[in-house]
C-alpha cells in the first residue's frame, strides 16, 4: 500500500521568511499579501485546488479550503516554521472542518526535515478522517529529534470532498513556538569541512585491475573504519569527504601503506578485549575474518585493522543510533548529495560504499541473500564508475539494492527516472499474476473500451512477451520472493510513455490483439467497507479500511457469530495486534521474537524476548478464525498474521506472504535516493524465519483464472466454507 508520505517528502521547498528576534507566524491565515492567492507565507503541496474562505471560518477572518470532486491524488496547504529550538517534543493543534471527504482522509499535517531528508512525519492517516464533521480541534504531536533544520505544518485531504483548516497553533515542550528564543545552532565539524561541497574532484570510468582491487579494499576498509573506530564516532571528521580525499590513492602500487597512513592520522584508541555473547543468545557474528586474510590486505593493514577490531567503543555514534523499544538501526547525519553530478565518480562510488556497509553490519537478514555480498560488491565497483548519466546510476542502485531481496527494500518516493523508466501514463486496468499468467482482474472506472474484460490474460505487451519483459526487468523488482516480484510486475506492465499500448489478450475463446489507450499514472485507491456480516452467521473484517480504534466498535457485534475472516490481503490502516486479540485468545501466548544489531560490535545479531498478547478472557471469541493471506500480505500484515493465528480454532488460509517482516529503517544514497530496510530481524517463537519465507499458510488457497472470470473471490469462498465444515 501505498502512503501519502511518499509524496510529501521529496519536495523541496525554499525558505519562506527571514527569522527576526520575535518571529510572528500566520498560522491562523489572517496576514494576506497583495496579488497573492495563499495566506502569506503558506504554500502549496499537491494537486488540488486551495482557497482562502471568508465564509466558513472557525476563528477570524479567513480559513483554507481544499476541494475537489475529480482528485486522485492529495491537496495539502503547509507552512515553514524554522527549526533551531531546543525541546523534546513539538505539538501542532488545528482546527479541521469536512463534507463528504471520500477515498482517501482528511488530516492535519507535521514533517522535520534535515537536509532535504523527512526525520519525522504525521498526516493522521491513520485517523481516517471521513465523510461530514463540523469544526472540530485535532492534536499532532512528534518527537523534536534528529537535529531538523525545517518545520513544516499544514492540513491536508486525500481523495475528493471539502475540508477546511483554521487557527493552528504549535508548541515546542507545551510552549507556544512564538514565545520561544531561536537558538544559534553551531555547525558541527563535520559541516565544517566544506572542501568537496562541490564534489569529489574524482574520476574514474574504465577501470584496471589494480584499481579494481584497490576499491573493493577501500569500500570494505572505509566502512569497517566507519562503524569501529573512535574518532569517526565523535563526530569530528566527515568520512565521506575522507573518502574522497582518500581516492585519488587507488593508483598507487603501495595502495595499502597509503590506507595504513590513512587510518593512523585519525589517532590513537584504547582498546579492549571483545567478549562475544553466549551462543544461544547470538544469531549472526561479524563477517571479519577477512580482517586477517593477508592474500587480501598487507601485513600492517591486517594488524591495524585487527586492532581497530577491539577498540573500545561507545554506544553513541554520529553515523549510528537504534530506535527506542524497537532497536532497530537509526542511519543519521548521512548527506544526501541531491545536486550531484552524474560524471561524479567519487560520489557515485560512495552510495556503493555507504548502502553495501550498511547492509554488512546493520541488516538482521544479510545471511538470507542469495549472493555472496563481496562478489556484489566486486561487481558493482565498475557499475558505478561506468554509469554515465542519472538514469543508469539510478538504475544500477536499484539493482544493487534487489541484491538484498527484502521487499521493503526499493527506491521509493517518487523518482523521475524510474517514473520516465517505466512509464508516465498507464492502461486503466488492474492485472494480478493467475496460474503464473498476467490476467486483468479489474477494468478501473477511466476504462472506456469494451475490447478487454475480467478474466483476459495479457500475453504480450508492444510484441514483447510477457514472460520475455519479466527475464528482462525482474532485476529492477525488489522482492524478498517470486510471488512479490510478480505482484510488483503486474503493477508496471501497462505502463508507457505512449498515449496508446498495444496488447495481446488470450480470452480463453480467442487471442486477438488491442490498442488501448492510456491516462496519466496514477495509483488506483480501494477502499472497501471495513467489516460486514456473510451469510448472517460470519463476520469479515478487511483492516486496511479501519478506522483508529475501530475494532472495539466492531468485535462486540460480531462475538455470537460462528466464524470470523480477518482479511489480510492489504496492509492495515490501523495497528490492530494487541486490539483485536483481546477478543480472540483465552490465555496469554508468545507469538513472535527478535534479532537486533549492535553498535559496539557491529554485525553482531543477539536474540531478545519477542511480544506476547492475550490474557485470562473466558469470554473470548469461541468460533473458527480464518485469516486471509497473500502476495499483498506485507510487514506490519505479516506481524498481524502472526500474532492472530495463536488464537484457539484459527487458521492462516492463502498463499506465500511478501516476506518483509520488522520496523523499516531509512536509508539516503547520494542523488536524494530513498530507501529501507527490514532492521530488525523477526522468528517464530521457535527460531523460524519469516523474511524471505513470509507467514506459510495453514491452508493453501490460490485463485485461478476461471475462478476470476466467473467473478468469483475463490480464497474468500474457501474461507468460508472452513468455516461452515
Amino acid at each position: 500500500m501505498k502512503n501519502i508520505f511518499t509524496l510529501l517528502a521529496v519536495l523541496l521547498i525554499s525558505p519562506l521568511f527571514a527569522q527576526d528576534a520575535a518571529p510572528k507566524f500566520n498560522l491562523d491565515f489572517e496576514e494576506l499579501s497583495e496579488g497573492k492567492k495563499l495566506p502569506t507565507d503558506w504554500i502549496k503541496w499537491g494537486d488540488y485546488p486551495l482557497e482562502k474562505d471568508s465564509v466558513t471560518t472557525q476563528s477570524g477572518n479567513y480559513s483554507m479550503r481544499i476541494e475537489t470532486e475529480n482528485g486522485e491524488s492529495f491537496g495539502c496547504v503547509a507552512y515553514q516554521l524554522p527549526a533551531n529550538y531546543k525541546g523534546k517534543k513539538i505539538t501542532l493543534e488545528g482546527y479541521v472542518k469536512y463534507e463528504n471527504a471520500r477515498d482517501g482522509f482528511v488530516g492535519l499535517l507535521m514533517r522535520l526535515d534535515k537536509q532535504g531528508a523527512s526525520v519525522a512525519f504525521d498526516n493522521m492517516q491513520r485517523q481516517k478522517l471521513q465523510g461530514t464533521q463540523d469544526w472540530k480541534k485535532y492534536t499532532i504531536d512528534l518527537n523534536f529529534k534528529g537535529d531538523p533544520d525545517k518545520v513544516y505544518v499544514g492540513g491536508i485531504m486525500v481523495g475528493k470532498g471539502k475540508a477546511w483548516f483554521d487557527n493552528f497553533k504549535v508548541y515546542i515542550d507545551g510552549k507556544p513556538i512564538e514565545s520561544l528564543k531561536q537558538v544559534e545552532i553551531e555547525p558541527s565539524l563535520v559541516d565544517k569541512d566544506i572542501e568537496f561541497d562541490g564534489g569529489s574532484k574524482f574520476s574514474a570510468t574504465v577501470l584496471n585491475d589494480t584499481q579494481k582491487r584497490n576499491l573493493f579494499v577501500l569500500g570494505k576498509v572505509w566502512g569497517f573504519v566507519k562503524y569501529h573506530h573512535p574518532a569517526i564516532a565523535k563526530g569530528t571528521i566527515s568520512w565521506d569527504y575522507e573518502l574522497f580525499r582518500i581516492l585519488p590513492k587507488i593508483n598507487e602500487e603501495n595502495f595499502d601503506n597509503e590506507v595504513v597512513q590513512w587510518i593512523n592520522k585519525l589517532g590513537t584508541f584504547k582498546t579492549r578485549e571483545q567478549k562475544l555473547p553466549d551462543t544461544a543468545d547470538t544469531k549472526l557474528l561479524p563477517n571479519n575474518q577477512w580482517l586477517t586474510d593477508t592474500n587480501l590486505l598487507s601485513a600492517e593493514l591486517t594488524t591495524l585493522l585487527q586492532k581497530i577490531n577491539k577498540a573500545d567503543r561507545s554506544s553513541t555514534n554520529y553515523y549510528l543510533a537504534f530506535h527506542n523499544g524497537v532497536n532497530n538501526p537509526d542511519f543519521k547525519n548521512e548527506k544526501t548529495y541531491a545536486s550531484m553530478s552524474y560524471d561524479d565518480s567519487g560520489v557515485k562510488l560512495l552510495a556503493l560504499f555507504r548502502y553495501w556497509n550498511m547492509i554488512e553490519y546493520f541488516f538482521p537478514n544479510r545471511h538470507l541473500m542469495d549472493e555472496n555480498w563481496d562478489a556484489v560488491l566486486k561487481d558493482f565497483i565498475p557499475r558505478m564508475t561506468t554509469s554515465k548519466d542519472q538514469k543508469e546510476y539510478t538504475l544500477a542502485l536499484l539493482e544493487l539494492i534487489g541484491k538484498v531481496q527484502d521487499t521493503h527494500a526499493n527506491i521509493w518516493r517518487q523518482n523521475t527516472v524510474l517514473t520516465a523508466f517505466f512509464g508516465e501514463n498507464v492502461v486503466p486496468i488492474s492485472l494480478n499474476f493467475v496460474e503464473n499468467k498476467a490476467v486483468v482482474v479489474k477494468l478501473q472506472s477511466e476504462f472506456k473500451d469494451n475490447s478487454v474484460k475480467v478474466g483476459d490474460i495479457v500475453t504480450e505487451i508492444n510484441g514483447v512477451k510477457v514472460d520475455d519483459w519479466i527475464k528482462e526487468n525482474i532485476k529492477y523488482f525488489p522482492a524478498s520472493n517470486y510471488s512479490t516480484q510478480l505482484r510488483d510486475i503486474a503493477g508496471k506492465l501497462l505502463r508507457t510513455n505512449q498515449k496508446n499500448l498495444e496488447i495481446t489478450i488470450d480470452t480463453g475463446a480467442e487471442i486477438k490483439k488491442v490498442t488501448l489507450a492510456t491516462i496519466p499514472n496514477k495509483y488506483f485507491r480501494e477502499d472497501p467497507a471495513s467489516h460486514k456480516v456473510l451469510n448472517d452467521n460470519i463476520g469479515y473484517i478487511y483492516p486496511g479500511s479501519l478506522k483508529e480504534g475501530e475494532i472495539d466498535e466492531i468485535m462486540p457485534k460480531f462475538m455470537d457469530k460462528k466464524g470470523l475472516i480477518i482479511d489480510l490481503r492489504c496492509y492495515p490502516s490501523d495497528f490492530i495486534v494487541f486490539s483485536l486479540s483481546k477478543y480472540l485468545l483465552n490465555e496469554k501466548k508468545e507469538f513472535v521474537k527478535f534479532t537486533e544489531g549492535s553498535s559496539k560490535t557491529p554485525g553482531l545479531f543477539t536474540y531478545r524476548s519477542g511480544s506476547s498478547i492475550g490474557g485470562s478472557n473466558s469470554d473470548a471469541f469461541k468460533g473458527k478464525v480464518v485469516i486471509l493471506v497473500n502476495e499483498v500480505t506485507q510487514s506490519n500484515a505479516e506481524y498481524t498474521a502472526m500474532a492472530l493465528r495463536t488464537a484457539p480454532n484459527s487458521v492462516v488460509l492463502g498463499s506465500t506472504t511478501a516476506g518483509a517482516d520488522g520496523n523499516v529503517s531509512a536509508i539516503y544514497l547520494p542523488g536524494s535516493i530513498f530507501t529501507f530496510i527490514s532492521g530488525i530481524g523477526v522468528l517464530t517463537p521457535n527460531g523460524s524465519e519469516t523474511q524471505r519465507v513470509g507467514i506459510l499458510p495453514d491452508v493453501k488457497a490460490l485463485p485461478t483464472v476461471k475462478g476470476i472470470r466467473e467473478g468469483k473471490d475463490e480464497v474468500l469462498d474457501r474461507a468460508i466454507t472452513v468455516i461452515n465444515n
